[in-house]
């Protein structure tokens, strides 16, 4: 009997770590920056966002063989930091680059408005919080 009370409740442990849920099923959630720097901001850590604003303060890393060894790529382009600000706050963005030359094309310049995809990581959720996305995708859009 025991044993099977401890197969039943890997089951469901496995279940409950392993069975998708309704926010990764659908589309990133759409945020304000506001939002990923308030007190609600631990609840986001993780999660896969969108967020949208001008970016300001690149900094693109010059190309660089990757860190872990078994990488595949011999040099990772289109690395770059920057600062995403929407009319509710401002917020650190990385971009971690691809194993292709052209990713340095698709990094967004000073001023563009942007929106990007991407990770959150909730580094300190005490005030003051410190909170930064790492992007998936980026989109630069076209607003007049």
């Amino acid at each position: 009997m025991a044993v099977h009370r401890w197969m039943m409740r890997g089951f469901l442990i496995g279940g409950i770590l392993f069975s998708p849920t309704l926010v990764d099923a659908g589309e990133p959630e759409y945020v304000s920056i506001q939002t990923l720097l308030s007190p609600q901001a631990a609840s986001y850590q993780r999660r896969m966002v969108t967020v949208q604003g001008i970016a300001n303060n690149i900094e693109i890393i010059p190309p660089a063989p990757p860190r872990p060894s078994k990488q595949p790529c011999l040099l990772v382009y289109g690395r770059a930091t920057f600062t995403l600000e929407d009319e509710t706050g401002s917020i650190p963005v990385e971009v971690l680059g691809s194993c292709s030359p052209t990713a340095m094309d698709m990094l967004p310049r000073e001023g563009e408005t942007v929106r990007l995809t991407g990770t959150v990581h909730v580094l300190k959720s005490d005030s003051p919080r410190h909170v930064i996305v790492q992007a998936a995708t980026i989109q630069i859009l076209d607003l007049p």
